[in-house]
């Protein structure tokens, strides 16, 4: 099986049970995810964030509201030794949260779109954050190869 078969098998599988009105409610949405046996929560956020920034960037990733999920997303990329990428959105991370909020409060406002420097498209921000798009466009890091070898290896 290809690694990308393998990835799109488990990332289904993390979804099956996600529907509208889990995704318009943000303590459901988050809840479902934790809840997923620790696999497909790590398939589920290290996905869902590079199809969010290889398709819009960072900021997109922040506005759509998976931001929430940012520092899940960062522990979960630490796991499977994706320690660049990690690193990346570690810095996107504080310069979003530069008020250093609460994890919970970042994502209450992170769903809410009442982040401003998210929801106002900031320039300076958005500025930065591409900067790490970029960063992140030419990484040499193979996140799906490391995603898998982490569920080969559990």
């Amino acid at each position: 099986m290809k690694n990308e078969e393998i990835t799109d098998k488990y990332y289904k599988e993390a979804v099956t049970g996600l529907n509208e009105t889990i995704l318009n409610d943000k303590d459901l949405w988050y809840s479902y995810v934790i809840n997923l046996p620790l696999h497909l929560q790590i398939v589920y956020t290290i996905v869902v964030f590079h199809q969010q920034v290889f398709n819009g960037g960072l900021h997109q990733y922040f506005f759509n509201s998976y931001g929430q999920f940012a520092y899940l997303t960062v522990e979960h990329l630490k796991l499977i030794k994706a320690f660049k990428t990690s690193s990346i959105l570690e810095r996107a991370i504080s310069q979003v949260n530069i008020e250093e909020l609460s994890v919970d409060e970042f994502r209450a406002k992170i769903f809410s779109r009442e982040l401003l420097r998210i929801a106002d498209f900031d320039e300076e921000l958005c500025d930065s954050l591409e900067l790490l798009d970029n960063e992140y466009d030419d990484l040499d890091e193979d996140l799906e190869q490391l995603l898998v070898d982490y569920l080969e290896s559990r």
